[in-house]
């Protein structure tokens, strides 16, 4: 259970199943048994709304940063809610970039941008379609080290304002500052769900000790 205005993260070590787990819960895989719930829906229901951030930025290069922005609601518009006219989203859109510090470079392309402007562009895009939700899947792996923090930044800003999210990372220093719980996965199992106290300082499991002895 992953609580509204919750920050969470997925934390393991290679193989662990991460991924298999992350890609169940954005809906890209069946789970074997069970259900996932959002907000007490089994998860694909038609007014979900999710807002999905993958390594790669998955931008179109032939559509500028404001363009990115807009598709999913010039396209198919927000699920449960009312077609907004073109102006409107635009303006939305607009104030989503400047959440993100990128309203200056609206009517710029993707190639014109740095990786972590082009991350913060995705960012933005999730958050256009204001999902009940956000997905994070490594979202700082495919960047330089220099660009990194930028792209925490707007995660720390949006986890003080209360977005619920799931995040799978290894960035450790960003997990202990603003993660509310920490799933811990080994073997394809959650072996350990705390605190960022209760696992970096508490834990009882000897595969988290060894985890995290080899990468802080």
């Amino acid at each position: 259970i992953v609580d509204k205005g919750e920050l969470c993260t997925l934390v393991g070590p290679s193989g662990c199943g991460k991924s298999t787990l992350f890609r169940i819960l954005v809906g890209e895989e069946e789970p074997t048994r069970g259900n996932v719930l959002l907000e007490g829906q089994v998860l694909g229901a038609p007014d979900q709304r999710r807002g999905i951030v993958f390594q790669r930025y998955s931008l179109y290069p032939h559509l500028s940063v404001l363009d990115n922005v807009t598709l999913g609601l010039r396209l198919g518009g927000r699920p449960g809610s009312e077609r907004l006219s073109k102006s409107d989203i635009e303006d939305e859109a607009y104030s989503y970039l400047k959440r993100v510090r990128l309203e200056e470079h609206a009517r710029k392309y993707p190639h014109q941008l740095s990786g972590g402007m082009q991350q913060r562009v995705a960012i933005a895009r999730a958050l256009a379609m204001q999902p009940q939700i956000m997905f994070f899947d490594e979202p700082t792996s495919a960047l330089d080290p220099e660009l990194i923090g930028e792209v925490l930044a707007v995660m720390r800003t949006m986890a003080k304002e209360g977005m619920t999210m799931m995040v799978v990372s290894h960035e450790m220093g960003f997990i202990k500052e603003a993660a509310d719980r920490i799933l811990f996965l080994a073997d394809g199992l959650i072996i350990e769900d705390g605190t960022p106290d209760q696992i970096f300082n508490q834990s009882k499991h000897q595969r988290t000790i060894e985890f995290l002895s080899k990468i802080l």
